[in-house]
């Protein structure tokens, strides 16, 4: 088995649609965890144990699927970088859910597509023409309508989610531009990589400091973990597989600006476990900040 581009004669539209909306449930699902239980532990501890929990998995898949394919980037050093960006959008993102209601986080974060095709334009020179302008200028209303802003009331939280955005639409531009040729199971395997040095770091900072360095959403001291635990950090992990895995299928067996569209499924569930289970309710004002922020997307992402 190798990872490349399908082509159009070996497309499978249906069963690519289909593993989309199935990743994107199997990653809100997680992500609705997490912001359940994220007051449970520093975010240092539970990046660590989940990367702890999926490199031994990635690696078997690998070893099993892509015997042929080495498990270190051809380039390092722009891998790094990449791992890094995203990084730092995800602990961002994880940190929002815990002030923001679900729906209003996800939306705000998936404006990535309008941040990507701004990057592009001023970095890669990409065209973007009328119509993507008017996509990024349809988002960025969107997300007025979700966040509404007034003078003096935006606080460090409700721009969490749109630093993340931010981060990880950089990160996307310089896969495309420094990785674009780097399998995307050596991609996920240097991110996990990366998580655990960073995230593994600052646990054992956290925990060499004790008491006196403070207790913070971020780093703190570590916390014992019971079977239950294990088991939800087991759990986390192979969403995080099937979002890598199921991403990748998804995008090989069909165009990807039809799956790039499907990827939009992601806000339709997180606005239904915000009703479910976190008893949101969403007004008129941000349900069409919603419906903007995905209609823009879209229009970029065919664009």
């Amino acid at each position: 088995m190798s990872i490349r581009q399908t082509t159009i004669g070996t497309d499978r539209v249906g069963m690519a649609v289909a593993a989309m909306i199935l990743t994107d449930l199997a990653l809100s699902i997680a992500d609705a965890i997490i912001k359940i239980t994220i007051s449970d532990m520093p975010l240092s501890q539970f990046i660590f144990l989940r990367s702890c929990v999926t490199v031994p998995l990635l690696i078997f898949m690998m070893k099993w699927r892509l015997p042929r394919v080495s498990l270190s980037p051809a380039r390092p050093g722009w891998a790094t970088v990449r791992s890094s960006l995203l990084l730092s959008s995800l602990l961002i993102y994880y940190a929002s859910l815990s002030r923001l209601d679900f729906s209003i986080a996800a939306a705000v974060y998936y404006t990535i597509p309008l941040f990507i095709t701004l990057f592009s334009a001023l970095w890669v020179r990409e065209p973007v023409g009328l119509q993507g302008w008017l996509g990024v200028a349809l988002g960025f209303v969107g997300v007025l309508l979700m966040l509404k802003p007034q003078a003096g009331d935006i606080s460090t939280h409700t721009l969490m989610p749109l630093a993340a955005a931010i981060l990880y639409a950089l990160a996307m531009v310089l896969t495309r531009t420094r990785t674009r040729a780097e399998n995307p199971f050596v991609l996920a395997l240097t991110f996990n990589l990366i998580a655990i040095i960073v995230a593994g770091g600052a646990s054992l900072a956290a925990i060499i400091a004790g008491s006196d360095g403070g207790q913070s959403l971020m780093i703190g001291e570590w916390v014992p973990m019971g079977w239950s635990q294990w088991g939800l950090m087991v759990l986390l992990s192979i969403t995080m597989l099937i979002g890598s895995v199921g991403t990748a299928v998804a995008y090989q067996w069909a165009p990807s600006a039809i799956i790039s569209t499907c990827d939009f499924s992601y806000l339709a569930f997180a606005v239904l476990w915000g009703v479910l289970l976190f008893s949101e309710r969403l007004d008129g004002a941000s349900m069409l900040g919603i419906g903007l922020i995905a209609l823009a997307g879209i229009i970029v992402i065919r664009h």
